[in-house]
């Protein structure tokens, strides 16, 4: 095997056990919630549910400020292993703890603290995968190969759906709400750390290696970050927010929402939901192509531009109750979200130099998704309850893919994208 399909398969293998570990709880919420949220309520209980799924992401922040210094200081791939090694252990805890019936509101107040601690692994890994394919790749190869991070990402979770499915399907409610819930979050404990150990094995990368015998690094990353590229994070930032949405609304939230507002049985609504997000995952890499020959930001806003005029229809199909419809809207809406998401990990790798190139993109994705990712389920989910309006998801995406088209289009980094001067 060669040096860059190895680097990929390392990066992409880890992306994906770690986002498994990280999705799994989204996929069991409708078990969850009845066994760490009872409430006579079940909209209350379900909020409270996707609440823990949000504590997650309000930790990635922190995850990538910490590991993103880490990074530029002391390496790649060291941040990367240890990222993989602490998503394991809260994942395992997770497996092993007592739920309400037993602990009464300790439990959920402990599912919801490991949650955070899946954060912080989450905030420091996806940046770092990115960078590492980034620095390995020549500038006209980005954007095809950060894809297959995207697809090893997207996988991560399609197994995850699977699982779940199966788990439903095979067994018992009783089964089911008792040990089988567990078994998804052992295996990917166990899963994480084989992929700790691949990644152990793995090369740092040239670009950080070049850095550190020139003496470019820098004592405070995060500090030069702010000082020198502030528009460059407001920019990474808009594109992250961007995708956050999109990709939280469309690919990790629909399951739930197939089955808690348009009455899809579980377990049917997983297989939806992994049959989309596998061909979402297949369109990127046909996307990332895209990327490499057109440029990053050109990619992004005509994805962008599809994106609102395409979700409203994509609702009101969904909307219908029609299982054919259903599909039919799922599978129109995965090269369009390939559009918005495979330009991203390329745009942010040159938007920043070596020396903070991690803590860039560590602050503008992890942010990004901290703050849209965890809450957009949350926030859709209360103005359904609120409103009782189930078109609210594709208003919600309008709204945000408007506003960045706008930002993407006011930017005056915009001349720089169009033409391919890009941080190397």
């Amino acid at each position: 095997m060669d040096r860059k399909k190895r680097i990929v398969i390392s990066a992409a293998l880890g992306g994906g056990l770690e986002l498994f570990d990280f999705v799994i709880y989204l996929f069991l919420s409708p078990v969850i919630t009845l066994i760490f949220f009872p409430h006579q309520d079940k909209s209350l209980a379900f909020l409270a549910t996707l609440g823990g799924f949000a504590a997650g992401y309000l930790a990635r922040p922190l995850g990538g400020i910490v590991y993103g210094h880490f990074g530029d200081k002391n390496g790649r791939m060291r941040a990367l292993s240890f990222s993989l090694f602490f998503m394991a252990i809260p994942t395992l805890l997770i497996s092993m703890l007592p739920t309400y019936a037993t602990l009464g509101i300790l439990a959920p107040i402990l599912l919801i603290l490991l949650r955070f601690a899946q954060g912080l692994a989450m905030g420091g890994d996806v940046p770092g995968a990115i960078c590492f394919i980034g620095e390995h790749m020549p500038i006209k190869q980005r954007g095809f190969m950060t894809c297959w991070l995207i697809f090893g990402m997207n996988m991560g979770a399609v197994t995850a759906s699977f699982l779940v499915a199966a788990l439903i399907s095979l067994l018992t409610n009783e089964s089911m709400l008792t040990w089988g819930w567990r078994i998804p979050f052992l295996m990917g404990a166990l899963l994480a750390v084989v992929g700790f150990y691949i990644r152990r094995r793995t090369l740092e990368t040239p670009k950080f290696e070049q850095s550190q015998k020139k003496n470019e690094l820098v004592r405070w990353p995060l500090k030069k970050l702010f000082l020198d590229h502030r528009r460059s994070v407001i920019f990474g930032f808009s594109a992250a927010m961007l995708y956050a949405v999109v990709t939280s609304i469309l690919s990790l939230f629909m399951s739930s929402y197939l089955s808690q507002y348009i009455g899809i049985p579980s377990g049917v609504a997983l297989w939806l939901n992994s049959a989309s997000i596998s061909a979402y995952s297949i369109s990127c890499i046909g996307a990332g192509l895209l990327v490499d020959r057109f440029s990053p930001l050109r990619i992004l806003k005509v994805g962008t531009a599809l994106m609102f005029f395409a979700v409203y229809p994509i609702f009101m199909l969904i909307g219908s109750h029609n299982l054919l419809e259903i599909i039919i809207a799922l599978l129109f809406s995965a090269p369009i979200l390939a559009l918005i998401v495979s330009p991203v990990p390329t745009m942010l790798i040159e938007l920043f130099p070596t020396p903070v190139r991690y803590s860039g993109i560590g602050v503008c994705y992890s942010l990004g998704l901290g703050l849209f990712a965890g809450i957009s389920p949350l926030l859709v989910a209360f103005l359904i309850a609120q409103t009782g309006l189930k078109i609210i998801p594709a208003f919600y995406i309008m709204f945000i893919s408007l506003l960045t088209f706008i930002l993407f289009s006011l930017t005056p980094l915009r001349s720089s994208f169009l033409i391919r001067k890009p941080h190397e």
